[in-house]
């Protein structure tokens, strides 16, 4: 007899869709224009499908979009057959990394708790949160800017804003860091962003120019690989640092936790292999006394509620908004994740698996192509 949990077909597609403002990040990375995803659809001997998705970004995870397509088209059919079941509870998802096998992993976990009719994270661990605050980005720019972002989500529920940096002086940033500070609504959270983009002297200048100012956290300051660099700036900054490129992988924390590197960890589902990865990479942060900030790529609903069902299982969430507006950040989505998302603070729903509905017909719309195994 065929086991009812077994794997019998896998379909993805990969997506583009544009977002619905340009978004300016550092002088490492530039402007986006457009979110590129992979949903991927695993169904079960019994119907029951599961839904993942793969958000690849070359500098976070090393994939492109058309790497993710490949890895899924060869390892899409050695997934026939597989028990979700053997999946989860052997922690196969553990033996691979980068966005493909988060797609593959989400997808898994959401079949098995949709077919045993709990949420996702029943599955990952003891709930400690009811819902969980969400930030809000700002584009890279001057104060002015920030200010007017802050204005327009402080309205809708929004309390910490995180303000991308990297491409500018640094005095230029100190100098719009106090701006903002000054100037912000008081109960307003603010944390920086430099995506890789400063050297060791100029993350130094603004660590001590800022310092006195009640920044939540500086996050990558410098090149991912400069764990030297990063654990002397911990030594030195008032502020918080916090890692995101440099924490790819179950590995990469032990590194990072080794070195000094880091106070507070970025962890992103896709980018870090999946829910069994990011769980994994996530007890070991709290084992070390550190802070947890749930952060994401730039992706749709599938992978958000992944993260938000991991992230209420998590003790040690930094105390600010976590990365869960993205989809708004989107023209348009796949999910209604959404509306999840009350007055600038993303709610779990009582509901099996991700708690989410997918829309064929919007992957439809926009997907760039589409595989089918089984």
């Amino acid at each position: 007899m065929t086991d009812p949990l077994c794997i019998v077909a896998v379909d993805f597609w990969p997506l583009r869709i544009p977002l619905a403002r340009p978004y300016r990040l550092s002088s490492h990375y530039g402007t986006l224009t457009h979110g590129q995803a992979v949903l991927l659809r695993v169904t079960l001997a019994n119907g029951v499908v599961g839904w993942g998705e793969a958000d690849p970004h070359a500098e976070f995870d090393g994939y492109t979009l058309e790497g993710v397509i490949e890895a899924l088209k060869s390892r899409a059919p050695q997934l026939l057959g597989v028990s979700v079941a053997d999946w989860v509870e052997q922690g196969l998802g553990l033996q691979h990394e980068g966005s493909p096998s988060a797609a593959i992993d989400v997808a898994c976990f959401d079949a098995l708790a949709r077919a045993r009719g709990v949420p996702v994270h029943a599955l990952v661990g003891a709930r400690q949160h009811e819902g969980i605050d969400s930030l809000w980005p700002t584009s890279n720019g001057e104060a002015s800017d920030d200010l007017a972002v802050i204005d327009e989500y402080a309205a809708k529920g929004f309390k910490t804003y995180m303000l991308k940096m990297g491409d500018r002086p640094i005095e230029a940033e100190i100098e719009r860091s106090k701006a903002v500070m000054a100037a912000k609504p008081g109960e307003v959270k603010i944390m920086v962003d430099a995506n890789q983009g400063w050297s060791r002297e100029e993350a130094q200048r603004y660590a001590e120019g800022a310092g006195d100012l009640p920044i939540v956290l500086i996050e990558q300051p410098l090149a991912a690989d400069d764990l030297e660099g990063l654990a002397a700036l911990c030594r030195a900054s008032k502020l918080p640092i916090s890692v995101d490129e440099s924490l790819q992988s179950r590995r990469s924390v032990d590194a990072i936790l080794r070195a000094g590197a880091g106070d507070v960890f970025s962890i992103k589902i896709s980018k870090n292999g999946g829910l069994a990865n990011s769980r994994a990479i996530g007890q070991a942060v709290e084992a070390a006394g550190k802070h947890i900030l749930m952060n994401s790529m730039i992706e749709l609903g599938v992978t958000q509620a992944a993260s938000l069902q991991l992230g209420v299982t998590f003790k040690a969430l930094a105390p600010c908004g976590h990365a869960y507006m993205s989809c708004l950040r989107m023209a348009d989505d796949v999910t209604d994740f959404a509306d999840c998302l009350v007055n600038g603070r993303a709610y779990l729903r009582d509901a099996p698996g991700l708690g989410i509905q997918v829309h064929l017909e919007k992957i439809q719309q926009y997907q760039i192509g589409d595989y089918h195994v089984g």
